[in-house]
Formats: C-alpha cells, sequence, structure tokens
C-alpha cells in the first residue's frame, strides 16, 4: 500500500505497520525461541531494511514484549515475577522485597543482564510505583492470533487491517504529522495520547491498541526508553522518534494529507 504521507514527507525511514495473523508469512525473520534481547532491533531491520518480521508467543525476546505484542502479560507469568520486575524497573536489588528470592532470579543471566537487574532501569522512582504499573497502569491483550507481524506498509495486502501504524521520524517530520493530526480535530488538540512511560515495543503496540478502542484515537509518540536506543542506535540515529497510530485514525491522516499542511507554501518553503 502506498502511503501519501510518506510520499510527502520523504524521509529518511518509511513507514511499516503491527499485524495480527494465524498464518505465518513466508520467508520472514523470527527470533529464536527463548532468544533473550529486544524486538526494537527486529523493529530497526524493518524499518531500515524492508524486511518482514514474525513473533509467536515463544519468540517474543523479553516479557515486556509480550505485553507490547498483545500475547498477555509477560511480568506475572510466574509466581513473584511481578514483584522481581517491579523491583528491576526501579533501583534493582536495592528496590527488592526479597533480595534472596531477586538474587535468585538472576543468578543464571550473563553477566551484561545481570549487572543491569542489580543496579536497576530506574523507570520508576519505587518498586510498588513500578508494581502498580505493571499490575494496573499497563494495557494488557491477550488476542487470539498466533501471530504479530512487522511489515512495512508498502507490503501491506489490499484485505489486511493492521492494528498500528508505525512513523519513524525527525523533529520537522514529527512537526509536519502533528500539524496533520491538529488539523482533523479543527485545532482543538494535536491528537497526541500522553506519551506513557512504557518499553518502545509497547507504545507501537499495547498503547495503540488502547487508543484504537477510543471513538477520537490519538497517536502515541515513542522511543522514550533508553534500553531500547542501545538496541536500535546502530541503525536509527538518537533524534528520531516513533509516531504510532491505530488504522482508523491513519486514515484519517491520509485524507487529511490529500489537501492539508503538504500543501502549503509553509512546507514547500523548508525544502
Amino acid at each position: 500500500m502506498e502511503s501519501l504521507i510518506s510520499k510527502e514527507l520523504n524521509g529518511r525511514f518509511q513507514p511499516i505497520v503491527m499485524l495480527r495473523s494465524n498464518e505465518k508469512p513466508t520467508e520472514a525473520l523470527q527470533p529464536e525461541q527463548n532468544e533473550h534481547g529486544c524486538i526494537m532491533t527486529y523493529f530497526a531491520e524493518v524499518v531500515t531494511n524492508g524486511k518482514t518480521v514474525v513473533f509467536d508467543r515463544d519468540t517474543c525476546c523479553c516479557v515486556g514484549a509480550v505485553a507490547g505484542l498483545g500475547f498477555g502479560n509477560g511480568y506475572t507469568a510466574k509466581p513473584g515475577s511481578a514483584e522481581i520486575y517491579a523491583a528491576f524497573f526501579s533501583k534493582g536489588l536495592q528496590s527488592a522485597k526479597n533480595p534472596e528470592q531477586y538474587r535468585a532470579y538472576i543468578e543464571k543471566m550473563d553477566d551484561l543482564s545481570k549487572r543491569k537487574f542489580i543496579e536497576g532501569e530506574r523507570f520508576f522512582p519505587s518498586q510498588e510505583c513500578a508494581y502498580r504499573w505493571i499490575t494496573e497502569g499497563l494495557p494488557i491483550y491477550d488476542f487470539p492470533e498466533k501471530y504479530v507481524i512487522l511489515k512495512p506498509l508498502t507490503a501491506l495486502a489490499e484485505k489486511e487491517v493492521p492494528q498500528s501504524v508505525i512513523f519513524t521520524v525527525n523533529p520537522l517530520e514529527l512537526t509536519a504529522l502533528m500539524m496533520l493530526a491538529g488539523s482533523i480535530s479543527g485545532g482543538n488538540k494535536m491528537a497526541l495520547a500522553p506519551t506513557p512511560q512504557s518499553s518502545a515495543c509497547q507504545v507501537i503496540g499495547a498503547h495503540v491498541f488502547r487508543q484504537a478502542e477510543s471513538e477520537s484515537p490519538c497517536a502515541v509518540l515513542g522511543l522514550f526508553d533508553l534500553a531500547a536506543r542501545f538496541y536500535t542506535r546502530k541503525w536509527i540515529p538518537d533524534e528520531y522518534l516513533t509516531y504510532a497510530v491505530p488504522w482508523k485514525l491513519y486514515l484519517q491522516l491520509e485524507k487529511a494529507a490529500l489537501d492539508g499542511v503538504f500543501q502549503s507554501t509553509v512546507w514547500k518553503d523548508l525544502f
């Protein structure tokens, strides 16, 4: 599928889509079963090289991506794991309610992962705050489809309906998207959701799924995740952000792009 917005932005990176399916695409990249890491590495492959990537419940790379892709809540999958991850997302071992249990959980990790867990990612100021986010704040979906697919928007088939359309944009491109979205609302808002404290995969997935349920969906701004930046900066420069929208908002933006900010002399004079 061709995108008028993408054509007008003429950016470094093309938009991609996230969709659910019970059919596994052929010749798609897929993490190994029980592979550890960050799925944003695979996201970067789609964005920069036009690859297609597929995930299932056993190939999400981390428990955060389980939630991000709509496979349930990986943080609470095992007894006591929510408490452990709540400590990890605050100040690590220092925040653990049960230090011995926490040490036992990280004992078999590689040195880099173990150091991260000991120090904590410090997303939240306390274990209690992180625990509330895990159990109450994070949108959790458990969809019946077997696979979640990331692929370029241009590879979207005619009858396919994605759950998320994701732009990877620099500040100027983001400005244009914000103005385009603002024009849809008659100037009353910029059609941007409050930026959530979440992992990079969750703000292109789960938080967009939540916006899709709204009568007036908003875009979700992302890549405010230092851990994800570690995995993506080889391909995606630090100044780029993700701008992810549910399908129905994307269609509205495409319609607005026919006669909107991209036709203005202000936009044209920037180039």
